[in-house]
Order: C-alpha cells, then sequence, then structure tokens
C-alpha cells in the first residue's frame, strides 16, 4: 500500500517537473568542439578521440596541446574543454571551475612477495619515513623496518617514467635528484627485476603491476602496505591491501597517500551543455574506460562512472517565455502542485497515526538530530557487551537480548532482521542476528552462550522497533543460558558502557572520516555537521561497501577496543 502511495506522489511531480522550453534552444549539433590536452595527456586523449569517432563520424573536435598552466586563461578564451592530469610538483588551480574525474594515475610501492618479512609487514605495514630512512642509508637493510637483525640490503628499482620519480620524491620527501640515481627501468625490465629479486623494492603505476581480466596483482609481485600514520601496526583504515578490488576502492574513498594519486580531469568553465561535449564526456566514463586501463592508469571505480554519468545530467531549466499557453500550464501546474500536497498532508498523517499506534508502551520514541553520547540511553539495571548488544535476566532464569542505542542510531532504521529459530544453539562472540536497511546489512555476534527459547515475532512486521525502543519492545531474543556467571564477567553496566561508548564515537568518526567520499557529500548526505559533529544515522544513505567495511573494520574488532 504504501509503495502504490509514493508511486503515484512520484508520478504527480513528475507532472509538475515539465520538460524545457522549446524555445530555449539547444546548442547546435555538429558544433565544433575545442579540446584542450596537456601533454602527458595528450596520447590518452587522442586514443580516446579516435576511438569515439569509429561510432560517432560526425564529431566534430579540434585539438589543441598546451601546457597546464595555460588552461585556465585558454578555457576563458573560449575553448570547449581541458583535459589534464593533477601532477605531483603542482597543487590543482583551477578554481572555481567546473571538472570531471575521467580516470587517475596511482603510484604504488611494490615488493617480492617471497620476501621472509612478508607476512610481518602485512601486519605492521611501512612509513614513508622508514622507506626514506633506508632510501637514504647507503646501506638499505631490511633489518630496519622490521627491527630485527635481517641484514639483507634492499634494492631499489623505479619505472622510467618522469612523473613516478617526482611522485616518489614528494612521497619520501627527499630530492628528486635522489630518486633520479635510482635504476630505472622500462616496464617489461622493471616486472622481470622485482620478480626475481626477493630483496626489491619498487616504485611503479598501479596499472603495470596489476592484473584487469584478473582482478589481482601480477605473479610474485605484491604492494608494501604503507603505515600512514605511523603507530607501526596496520590499523582498520589502512588494511587496504588485500585485493586488487579492495585497494581500488580503497584509493578512491582517500584511504590512501593523496601524494601517490593523481587524477586525470576533464575541466570547463561551467557544465557543458554543448551535447556533443556532454556525449563525449558520458562515452569517456563508461565505454572509454577501458582505454584508460590500456594506456597505463587506473579506471573509475563503479561507483564513481555512476556519480559521473549523474553529474553529467542537464539540470532541468524551469524559466519559459510568458505565452498563453504557458500561463494555462503554469496555472494547470499550481492546480497539480496543490492537489500533491494535500496528498502528502494526509499520506503524513496517516503515518503519524499508524506509528502512535504500534508506538511501544515502556519508551517514548526519542527524536535525536545529533549522534553523541549524551543523546544515547543506556538504562541501569542492564548489561552491556562489546558487541554492541544488551542483556537481562528475567525471573525463571532466561536471558533477555536486543541491540544497544548506539548500534541503532548509527545505521538507521531497519527493514528487516534476519534471526534465529527457536531451539537454535547460540555462543558468545558467534554470529546471533543480521539487521538490515534496504539491503545493506551488518551482523552482531552473541552476547551469551545457550539456546534461542523465544524470538520477538512482532520485529518480523515492524522491524524498526528495534530503533525506536532497543530497550523495550525492540527486545529481539529470549535465551536459556549455558554460561552465564562466566560470561557476565565480560559484560559493562550503564555508567561504564558509556566509558566505552565515548571511545566508540571515536572510532566511527575516523571510520567515516576514511569511508565517506564526495559522492556523499555532492548530494547532501554529510555524516559530519560543522564543528565535527556525528549526524544522526550517518551509515543510513552510504553504499553497500562502506557497511561491508563498517562490519569488517568496525564491528568485528570492537572488543579489542
Amino acid at each position: 500500500m504504501r509503495t502504490r502511495i509514493l508511486t503515484t506522489v512520484a508520478l504527480l511531480l513528475l507532472i509538475i517537473g515539465g520538460a524545457r522550453s522549446q524555445n530555449a534552444g539547444n546548442p547546435a549539433m555538429n558544433e565544433q568542439v575545442k579540446i584542450l590536452t596537456t601533454p602527458e595527456m595528450r596520447n590518452l586523449t587522442e586514443v580516446w578521440l579516435a576511438t569515439y569517432r569509429q561510432t560517432n563520424t560526425d564529431f566534430n573536435f579540434e585539438l589543441t596541446p598546451v601546457s597546464r598552466a595555460e588552461i585556465k586563461s585558454k578555457i576563458e578564451e573560449g575553448h570547449s574543454i581541458g583535459i589534464v592530469l593533477q601532477q605531483a610538483d603542482a597543487s590543482s588551480n583551477f578554481g572555481e571551475m567546473w571538472q570531471l574525474t575521467l580516470g587517475r594515475e596511482v603510484i604504488v610501492t611494490v615488493f617480492n612477495n617471497a620476501n621472509p618479512l612478508a607476512i610481518e609487514l602485512a601486519e605492521t605495514g611501512v612509513s614513508a619515513n622508514e622507506l626514506a630512512t633506508v632510501f637514504q642509508n647507503k646501506d638499505k637493510n631490511w633489518g630496519a623496518f622490521a627491527d630485527n637483525e635481517n641484514g639483507q640490503p634492499v634494492n631499489f628499482y623505479v619505472l622510467d617514467e618522469p612523473e613516478i620519480k617526482l611522485s616518489v620524491a614528494k612521497f619520501l620527501e627527499v630530492d628528486p635528484v635522489q630518486v633520479n640515481t635510482l635504476e630505472a627501468l622500462s616496464q617489461a625490465n622493471f616486472l622481470k627485476a622485482v620478480k626475481n629479486d626477493v630483496n626489491a623494492i619498487g616504485f611503479c603505476r598501479l596499472s603495470a603491476v596489476a592484473d584487469l581480466e584478473q582482478q589481482d596483482f601480477a605473479e610474485n609481485i605484491a604492494l608494501l602496505p604503507i603505515d600512514r600514520n605511523k603507530n607501526g601496526r596496520l590499523d582498520y583504515y589502512e588494511n587496504i591491501y588485500a585485493s586488487f578490488e579492495q585497494f581500488d576502492r580503497s584509493v578512491w574513498i582517500g584511504k590512501y597517500p593523496h601524494s601517490m594519486i593523481y587524477n586525470i580531469y576533464a575541466v570547463s568553465s561551467a557544465f557543458p551543455e554543448n551535447v556533443e561535449i556532454n556525449n563525449f564526456l558520458s562515452w569517456i566514463t563508461s565505454s572509454g574506460q577501458v582505454l584508460v586501463a590500456q594506456n597505463g592508469f587506473t579506471e573509475l571505480v563503479h561507483s564513481e562512472k555512476q556519480s559521473n554519468l549523474e553529474k553529467l545530467t542537464p539540470p532541468v531549466l524551469m524559466a519559459e517565455y510568458e505565452t498563453a499557453t504557458t500561463r494555462s500550464t503554469a496555472f494547470f501546474r499550481i492546480v497539480v502542485a496543490v492537489l500533491v500536497l494535500l496528498v502528502v498532508f494526509a499520506i503524513t498523517r496517516y503515518f503519524i497515526r499508524k506509528q502512535k499506534a504500534k508506538a511501544p508502551l515502556l519508551n517514548k520514541t526519542r527524536y535525536i538530530k545529533l549522534l553523541n553520547d549524551a543523546s544515547l540511553d543506556f538504562p541501569n539495571g542492564l548489561y552491556f557487551d562489546k558487541t554492541h548488544t544488551w542483556v537481562f535476566m528475567e525471573e525463571g532464569g532466561r536471558v533477555k537480548m536486543g541491540v544497544d542505542d548506539f548500534i541503532s542510531n548509527v545505521t538507521g532504521n531497519y527493514t528487516r532482521l534476519i534471526m534465529k529459530s527457536p531451539g537454535e544453539k547460540v555462543k558468545r562472540m558467534e554470529p546471533v542476528v543480521t539487521l538490515i536497511r534496504n539491503g545493506k546489512q551488518i551482523t552482531l555476534n552473541s552476547p551469551v552462550s545457550g539456546t534461542v527459547k523465544e524470538i520477538n515475532e512482532s520485529l518480523v512486521a515492524d522491524p524498526y522497533v528495534v530503533n525506536n525502543e532497543p530497550y523495550g519492545e525492540g527486545w529481539i531474543y529470549k535465551i536459556e543460558p549455558s554460561n552465564w556467571l562466566r560470561e557476565t564477567q565480560f559484560f559493562k553496566m550503564g555508567n561504564s558502557y558509556r566509558e566505552w561508548i565515548t571511545g566508540e564515537f571515536s572510532r566511527l568518526k575516523d571510520f567515516l572520516a576514511c569511508s565517506l567520499n564526495i559522492m556523499n557529500l555532492e548530494k547532501g548526505k554529510p555524516a559530519f555537521q560543522e564543528g565535527g559533529e556525528l549526524m544522526l544515522h550517518p551509515l543510513k544513505d552510504l553504499e553497500p561497501k562502506v557497511w561491508e567495511d563498517f562490519q569488517n573494520y568496525f564491528i568485528n574488532t570492537a572488543d579489542t577496543h
């Protein structure tokens, strides 16, 4: 019923929107597109154009190579777009210009995965300072990375490309002249050297060591993990090197050192309303991405492609010439708008009344705009566990279990729960309930061991009660415990748990700062308010991959903090 109502409202809103005025006039088709490109982007731009014209023969363009410093002034003089690479030796100076990311160059540090220290380095990582120290030390000893007696020398290699050498110098904060002393190799010789030398450390493009078909790294070669915060271990937000897919996505959302990432941008003075330019950039974002990889750069991830296509959607123009027809149309739209508002008002009142009718009896629903420890409730008399659950022993010896106020206010209202069945055995620190919001999910572990005796069947129809009444009608299980006395030593009471939750807020802010991407900000869904305060339900509208990271790097590690 709710879906039908919302669909009807959406259709009515579409009626109000209207199309652009036919008198507005679109830019003429086949108008010559003036494209600027910097030297390092010329080859890829030419490949894009040649391939695009194979299926768009009437695409009329003029390509002009210019220096990066000239891009802005040339576009202001009347050129359509510029295609540039954000170089290592210069920050972006495009100011307020319209920009679209088309790909990127990612510089990576690699080593031979047969290195005796490979397992240890996967846990500790190597900081840029440690790399620089060994790089500048003539002995170049592997023992400096692992704090042991390994006296094997470190053999450095670099791909023979100026941009890579400059990037390495910036990353290590050393004189570029020093990097030029490294053995510079062609791509084939570089791969051969690293594969055959267990003491090798190399610097190259990501695309040089990536097997795009297999979505994996080249044989015998692994990425050297970078310890960004220099604390001697890889924290959850630094542990991004396990797979090609994980690393590629982590680069996009900002977990990799920015000094080693250089984006390919299309820049223009404003949104490209010219249909030919828009179509060309849309093609680069989709079909043209395969050429990005073939020319030594890194493709956009799927979510970026979707974001680009949305960004290239022309803005709706509401202005119209005032004619008798448009005046009549405007009047009609006003009438429809009034009707829609009335429908929305009626629907809102209906759901408010329905919500009130189903409101639990124990506590009133709280409306929170900001998420902090003061906004949450941890009642006295309940045991709380680091699994973000609570338990309470009832008369008769059964333990009632539910979800804490913290986790329900981080994720947003649930649309479905996956629960155990009565009679099933559960063990402490093993999965016990899955909380789902619009297909995205997290799984919490059980705080106790025992047998499920009863489930809260009302949650099947109304899972959001877990959010509204986590300590009342939102309970999940009644469990017959099998090891209660021993397991109570792991629990915390109200004030003690609140102190622990303060640390969880710090972890949450850290996680979100690393995982949020520019898409969420553009859509007006920031997790932070000015001043660093968390907004309510910060995970609510984030993509499934972020929820997966939240499960792996936050929920699954909570008991270690």
